[in-house]
């Protein structure tokens, strides 16, 4: 007996044991395999959007460098407006002596265009006033300017107190980005549950005070940062350039000639041209001893609109019966164009502004009847395609206008130059190692979606990644140090990656409109599947709260663009695209 109990154990069937055990191995095994592949993904995805976003770089922003030690040299920057100044304080933390060069003289001194941030300055003739635009190279400084959220964002990294600065010139100068939008005549809904009815922030005050704001703060905060007016007119290289005299053309100064025409060199460690529309980076490396040829695109979709600015009482809005009330309005109403209507060009913004001002904003696609009274509003408004979409109140705010701020109305006409992007990462190993461009200086894009200013942010803050990144290299040959060899060329394709979408996918949606001009070399059919995935991605947005928050978050910039393709929404598309066709309806 004693045998058995010690030996019954034993007599238990290997057969059933094994497909137990192999049973365990395989679970434990494909447990494993999810999750190393959960995490390849998820690291893949960290990756991706390091790549195209700036959102891993906002943390960094503003924050010293490693050790403390700042590069001994001086930045040049050519250009004192956003992204003038926005590579300024970057480069503050970074350089021992920033130089801004700025032709507009009010703007190298202690003076700004209004003494009080966003404070219009008027000069008013009766009936219809005209506004004084103390910036005449920017074009749309007095216009309407929308700002995404990430502006926001990146600003706080930048300059902590900066939402206690901009609330001492308007109470609403941060508000909840609801921009009202609506669709030829559909309202694209804000994503209010999936936010549970706290949409993020953002900045929304008018350019004026917008700049006004960032050049106080860079006065104020950086000590390194001088300001000269004049003009950068070209470089000279150093010949013995990179650490052994060899690699590739670095600059050593820049030539700079004042508004009395005498011209000064100064020394740079790094040049940035930051001139906006004039480009005048395409014009330095063209008369340089080293000159390089680099491919220019532009098109041109005839874009005009009239920027109307009222002078308004609060008190005239109260009985506005708008959803919240005039007090607590920001954005009152935001109609865009339909991409699928054709014959239907035409956009209206009305945005409350600092001051008791109100922006009505009106133009489009080869859009010439510009309004000069409520009257040409109306009109305006009767020309859109479709059923009505403008709700009730709006007409009532016209009425209230009409009968009580027209004489101190100012209209603002507007037509955009064509729109350009300069391929300098093509011909990144022909450029000098040490010479950038940020902003409208590489890219002009059509205002219609708010992405200049972002623009300008999104190459600061790629530049600030790359500079914590990098170490000074000693020149044996000369004294002084340089940025390391590919310094420009790491610059050039990163902020590529980052940016290039947004001039491919407005370009895509400006060739929808028969007046457009294409580039050359190009006809209105490219980008038709692109024109296609957006109309029908806004087909679904306009029924699923999922889609409209991931379509939201895409364009506050608060979510890469790729998310758009995600496989959930691309199956979404893609069925609604097909029922489309088959003239099943979404």
């Amino acid at each position: 007996m004693c045998l058995y109990r010690f030996t019954s154990p034993m007599t238990v069937p290997l057969d059933s044991v094994l497909p137990r055990s192999r049973t365990i191995i395989f679970l434990s095994f494909s447990l494993v395999s999810i999750l190393l592949f959960r995490a390849y993904v998820f690291r893949r995805r960290y990756w991706k959007i390091g790549q195209i976003t700036i959102l891993h770089e906002l943390p960094k922003l503003g924050k010293p460098r490693q050790g403390g030690r700042l590069i001994d040299g001086t930045v040049v920057i050519a250009g004192g407006s956003i992204a003038g100044l926005l590579t300024a304080q970057i480069c503050s933390t970074h350089f021992t002596r920033v130089l801004i060069v700025e032709p507009d003289t009010m703007l190298s001194t202690s003076a700004t265009p209004f003494e009080e941030p966003g404070a219009p300055a008027t000069a008013s003739e009766g009936k219809n006033r005209k506004i004084f635009n103390p910036r005449p190279r920017v074009m749309q400084y007095t216009s309407g300017h929308n700002f995404q959220v990430l502006t926001l964002w990146a600003l706080k990294e930048l300059f902590p107190d900066i939402e206690v600065e901009a609330l001492k010139v308007d109470p609403q100068a941060i508000v909840h980005a609801d921009s009202k939008v609506y669709i030829g005549n559909k309202h694209l809904k804000p994503p209010l549950a999936h936010y549970k009815g706290d949409l993020p922030k953002h900045l929304n005050v008018g350019r004026p005070t917008y700049e006004t704001l960032l050049r106080r703060l860079v006065k104020r905060d950086c000590d390194n940062v001088e300001f000269l007016s004049g003009f950068v007119t070209g470089y000279q290289l150093d010949g013995k350039a990179g650490p052994q005299g060899t690699g590739a053309s670095q600059i050593k100064s820049v030539t700079i000639r004042s508004k009395d025409g005498l011209e000064t060199i100064e020394p740079a460690i790094l040049l940035v041209d930051c001139t906006g529309s004039a480009q005048a980076g395409l014009k330095w490396i063209a008369n340089s001893t080293n000159p390089c040829k680099i491919a220019k695109d532009v098109y041109n979709p005839k874009i005009c609109y009239t920027t109307c600015i009222f002078d308004v009482e609060p008190s005239l809005m109260d009985k506005l019966q708008i959803p919240g009330g005039y007090a607590n309005a920001r954005t009152i109403f935001t109609r865009n164009s339909d991409p699928r209507m054709k014959h239907d060009p035409r956009s209206l913004y009305i945005i409350k502004r600092e001051h008791n001002t109100l922006h009505v904003a009106c133009g489009g696609y080869d859009v010439f009847d510009r309004p000069k009274c409520i009257a040409d509003i109306r009109t305006v408004i009767a020309k859109f395609a479709g059923p009505d979409p403008v709700p009730a109140y709006v007409y009532q705010l016209l009425d209230i206008l009409e009968d009580h701020c027209e004489e101190s109305a100012a209209y603002l006409d507007a037509r955009c130059a064509p729109f350009s992007f300069v391929k300098y990462h093509e011909v990144a190993d022909q450029l000098p190692n040490n010479f950038i461009a940020i902003g409208d200086s590489l890219m002009i894009l059509n205002p219609i979606r708010g992405q200049g200013c972002i623009k300008a942010m999104i190459g600061a803050a790629t530049l600030n990644g790359l500079l914590r990144s990098c170490k000074p290299v000693s020149n044996l040959l000369s004294s002084g140090v340089f940025l390391p060899q590919n310094f420009g060329k790491r610059f050039w394709e990163s902020q590529n990656k980052r940016t290039y979408s947004f001039w491919t996918t407005t370009k895509a949606a400006d060739y929808n409109w028969d007046t457009t001009i294409p580039v050359e070399g190009e006809s209105l059919k490219d980008g038709a599947f692109v024109r296609w995935y957006n109309r029908t991605l806004l087909d679904v947005a306009f029924k699923n709260e999922d889609v409209a928050a991931t379509l939201y978050d895409i364009t506050m910039l608060i979510t890469p663009a790729c998310y758009a393709i995600r496989p959930g929404i691309a199956v979404r598309v893609f069925w609604t695209g097909l029922k489309n066709y088959l003239g099943l309806g979404v």
